[in-house]
């Protein structure tokens, strides 16, 4: 389930976003103060092609943040980014991206989603393939970490691509549900 940001949230996001793990996976990959996040939801708020969400698991516990930026409304075109809580359990980002993607398509009415990932951020681009976006170009050497310079991918995925995806992502995410329950009960026996 997505909700709105709230400024009540920001605390607990701060510190997910200046975890190593999230930080390595983001074009910010400095730690960042507490001025620069309380900023960057203002600015959030402030702007209306800008929406962020946390994301609650299955036990109504926040797990993550989803972000959507370039919001057009006449072309129906933005870009999204999200990252989990770094001590989710596996799978999260698979779930978090069902709700996320159903609340472009469905809520938002966006047309075309678009991502742009770190070449670097193995783990991003198998799960953007996962849930169904689609390649479509490679900015070389476009982002510089202090140390490298990195390729960004940019993915996209059509409203019409979604329809085929959903169904498919909802099964995986059952046979996840599955595969847990199972391993809990043999955890447990």
């Amino acid at each position: 389930m997505l909700r709105p940001l709230k400024r009540s949230d920001l605390k607990l996001i701060f510190s997910w976003r200046n975890d190593e793990s999230i930080r390595q996976a983001s074009f910010s990959q400095h730690e960042i103060t507490w001025e620069e996040h309380s900023l960057w939801f203002q600015t959030m708020l402030a702007d209306k092609s800008k929406c962020g969400y946390l994301y609650f698991n299955e036990d109504k516990k926040p797990d993550g943040v989803v972000n959507f930026t370039e919001l057009d409304t006449i072309q129906c075109t933005a870009f999204w980014g999200l990252y989990a809580n770094p001590h989710a359990a596996l799978g999260t980002g698979i779930r978090m991206s069902l709700d996320a993607l159903d609340h472009a398509f469905n809520k938002l009415r966006i047309q075309k989603l678009n991502a742009e990932i770190l070449a670097s951020n193995q783990r991003s681009l198998d799960m953007h393939k996962k849930v169904g976006f689609i390649e479509e170009g490679r900015f070389r050497d476009q982002y510089y970490n202090g140390n490298e310079r990195i390729d960004v991918i940019r993915f996209g995925m059509l409203a019409s691509d979604w329809l085929q995806s959903s169904r498919e992502l909802k099964s995986r995410i059952a046979k996840l549900k599955v595969l847990n329950n199972k391993t809990l009960k043999d955890s447990l026996s």
